[in-house]
Order: structure tokens, then sequence, then C-alpha cells
């Protein structure tokens, strides 16, 4: 127990023996069960965060398929190049970005300035924005790249038919 008290307390840059008195084992304790508890709470976030990635990147793939539908080969290859030209977000990349650089690395592959910008200044939301962009990233991407798919099929709408071969 000793040995555990005193790794503890160095880890913690509590070296000083007045200090190591002071973190008896209650005080042990407790802080074994909080470094447990937020590291079962930050686990349980990123499972959850992950299962609503999943979900969206489903949809993600279901955009440019549904704005195929109906095309002949040659304008859905347009639509393609199209779509393609414009650059459309990884949503997958983008919530990696999220969950090790919190927001500023996923805004900033997003190429969300305004919002990058608001947090640097504000460090995050001093954190709290680093656990809510595990949840909205993948939501960002998914409508950024449907707005994407909406401009390549109006950009389809005003090419004539000969030009899209």
């Amino acid at each position: 127990m000793e040995r555990l008290l005193l790794v503890t307390s160095l880890m913690l840059g509590m070296n000083s023996p007045i200090t190591m008195l002071a973190f008896d084992d209650v005080g042990l304790h407790v802080f074994t069960v909080a470094w447990v508890t937020l590291s079962l709470l930050i686990v349980g976030l990123l499972a959850s965060a992950a299962q609503a990635l999943a979900r969206v990147v489903g949809r993600a793939d279901d955009i440019v398929y549904e704005s195929m539908l109906g095309l002949d080969h040659a304008s859905a290859q347009q639509f393609y190049r199209l779509y393609r030209s414009r650059h459309p977000k990884n949503v997958a990349f983008a919530w990696l970005c999220s969950v090790v650089a919190g927001p500023i690395g996923a805004f900033g592959y997003l190429r969300k300035w305004r919002l990058f910008a608001a947090a640097v200044v504000s460090l995050n939301g001093l954190g709290a924005w680093w656990i809510e962009s595990w949840f909205s990233v993948p939501q960002i991407v998914l409508m950024e790249n449907r707005d994407i798919a909406k401009w390549a099929i109006d950009r389809l709408a005003d090419t004539p038919a000969g030009d899209r071969a």
C-alpha cells in the first residue's frame, strides 16, 4: 500500500513528505474511485459518439446515391465529378479530428474559420466544446456534403445535355 501511495503521489507531483502524510488511505481510495468514474464516463461518451458516427456515415453515402437516382450514366458521372471537385469532407476523419484535437482540429479541417476562432479564443469552451464536438461534427459534415450534392445537381441542371460527356 505504501508503494501505491508513493507512486500515486509522485505521479501527481506530491513528493513532499508533508503532502504524502496528508494523502492517507482514505484520500487514495477517493482519488481512485473518482479516476475510475471519470474514465468510464469518457469511454461511455466516446462509445455513444461512435454509434452516432456510424449512423451518420451510412447517411453520408445515401446523399450521393439519392442525388444520382434518375440520372443517366453520363449525367451520373458528371454529377460525381462535380461533387468531388468541391472536396466533400470525410465524416470519420472529421470525427477523429474532434476526438484528438477537439473542435479546433475539426473546425480547422472543415474550414469553419469563425467557429475555429471561437474555439481558440474560448479554449475549446473550457473543455465543454470538446465533448460536444464528438456529437455535432458528424452532423456538420453531413449538412456540408448535402449542400455540395445540391450544388452539383443545380450545376448539372444548368449544363446542356450534350456537354455532360
